[in-house]
């Protein structure tokens, strides 16, 4: 009778520890897994695209850069202090009949606006007062240049002035006039300093 007794309690101390030995192996790949969907997220993040109909764009990277003040002010004007600016790195084909540059096909397909409530502001183009010395100067001068149809480049476009209290969008603008209605495109951009990031 005692000998039975042994032997069952050897068998179900061995089916725990295999159980044991199989749990922890299964968390290990729990944990691994999860890092994957992680960093999965942050790719899809970037995903940010858009058809129109002076071109095609594809984000590359929003950045934010500080743009001094000009040294000498003009007469009469008053002393303003730096200028944040909103940085977008994208990939332009141009999908237009005529040649045109990156910046010029942005600015007629897409607007950078921030958000106050229900009123909005649209934002200059300021990539002509990036300094010369901009570590994407060779992106922001690309931005000037003429495209052929069909033809695709690497630009830079800078947006600005910011309040970095307020909400930064980048939409697509309506054209009445365009041939095919296109998926609209409104989405917000992560900034340092803002209102959205607490």
């Amino acid at each position: 009778m005692s000998m039975k007794k042994y032997l069952l309690s050897g068998v179900l101390s061995t089916a725990l520890l295999l159980g044991a030995c199989g749990g922890a192996d299964s968390g290990e790949e729990d944990a691994s897994g999860d890092n994957t969907e992680e960093s999965g997220t942050g790719e899809e993040n970037q995903d940010v695209s858009y058809s129109g109909q002076y071109g095609d764009f594809n984000v590359v990277e929003f950045s934010q850069t500080t743009m001094e003040a000009p040294e000498e002010e003009a007469e009469g004007e008053e002393e303003t202090g730096p200028t944040e600016a909103v940085v977008i790195e994208f990939e332009f084909t141009n999908n237009s009949d005529v040649a045109t540059s990156p910046q010029e096909a942005f600015g007629l397909d897409l607007a950078v606006r921030q958000m106050d409530g229900d009123s909005e502001t649209p934002l200059e183009n300021l990539t002509m007062d990036l300094p010369e010395d901009f570590e994407k100067s060779d992106e922001a001068d690309a931005a000037a240049e003429m495209i052929e149809p069909g033809e695709s480049s690497t630009a830079v476009v800078a947006y600005g002035p910011l309040d970095p209290e307020l909400e930064t969008v980048l939409q697509s603008r309506e054209n009445p006039m365009a041939e095919e209605d296109s998926d609209p495109l409104d989405y917000t951009i992560e900034l340092e300093e803002s209102g959205e990031k607490e």
